[in-house]
């Protein structure tokens, strides 16, 4: 079974799912609209994951409850006052402000992860490559070299357990040991990317277009979702420009209950097109079920 989702699509409408995804969630600060996206993503995020460690999922988590614990502190605005704090009033408004725009960063980093694990850098370079060739270049790069960066980190951290620097107690020399390894990071990644620019200006890269060793068809099942995201999109932002989404956290909170009564359609429109790689998925799972239950 693929838990790529889109591996089997064309590279465009699987990176116009995501793009979607993002103008959704970022577009306005309706907290159903927010909730239905953070789901997705994080559905996205375990399924394609499947038995890998999952502790990366919690990073963001981390974020969205300090997002909610500090907002109240530096916004008082509102008008149900939970306690005062330094004569400050903290707001049951400004914590629930916190905790939406907490969900809506999550779901951002969520996508951008779903993304670069659905979309290759070769599918990369071939929706953009012949376009935009050095901003292609730039993002490929970058997209690369963090989970390089993150294993050359681990691999000098256990260099340096290894030579027992890491037993040091004293806070001068654990800060010296933290600048040393930040330092030797850095400038692997300079050189790495110098690396890389110097090898791509060789090889004449952004001179002429850049033509892909692979051709990804396009399939009528291509055409079809394409067509459903578009639909989609276009009913999504037609809703938006008429204010359906507009939800207000100040002086008080609407009630998410009358939101979905007066247009409740609207949040099945987005339930339908960001859970579009779920329903994929489950419809693959009942399948493969289905051929190992002959064998």
């Amino acid at each position: 079974m693929n838990r790529y989702f889109f591996k089997s699509s064309h590279p465009f409408v699987s990176s116009s799912y995501y793009v979607l995804m993002l103008l959704i969630v970022m577009s306005t600060t309706n907290p159903i609209v927010i909730g239905i996206c953070f789901l997705a993503s994080v559905s996205l995020r375990l399924l394609q994951m499947a038995n890998n460690k999952k502790s990366g999922l919690l990073y963001p988590m981390v974020l969205v409850l300090l997002l909610t614990l500090t907002n109240p502190f530096f916004v008082h605005r509102g008008g149900t006052i939970l306690f005062f704090f330094l004569n400050k009033p903290i707001t049951q408004e400004a914590l629930i402000y916190g905790f939406f725009s907490g969900l809506m960063i999550a779901s951002v980093i969520y996508l951008f992860q779903a993304f670069q694990a659905s979309v290759d850098s070769e599918q990369f370079f071939y929706l953009f490559g012949k376009r935009l060739p050095k901003l292609t270049l730039i993002l490929t790069m970058i997209f690369r070299f963090i989970p390089l960066f993150q294993q050359y980190y681990r691999e000098l951290n256990q260099v340096q357990k290894t030579l027992q620097r890491t037993q040091q107690r004293s806070f001068k020399e654990k800060a010296a040991y933290g600048l040393d390894l930040f330092g030797n990071l850095f400038s692997w990644a300079l050189e790495n990317a110098m690396d890389t620019a110097d090898s791509m200006k060789a090889r004449g890269y952004g001179v002429t277009k850049r033509s892909s060793r692979i051709s990804y068809p396009w399939r009528i099942q291509d055409t079809a979702a394409l067509l459903l995201l578009i639909g989609c999109s276009g009913a999504f932002f037609r809703a938006l420009t008429k204010g359906y989404y507009q939800y207000n956290f100040y002086p008080y909170t609407e009630s998410f209950t009358l939101l979905w009564q007066n247009h409740g359609w609207n949040y099945v429109l987005i339930i339908i097109v960001v859970f579009i790689p779920i329903v994929k998925r489950i419809k693959e799972g009942i399948i493969w079920a289905i051929l190992k239950s002959r064998i």
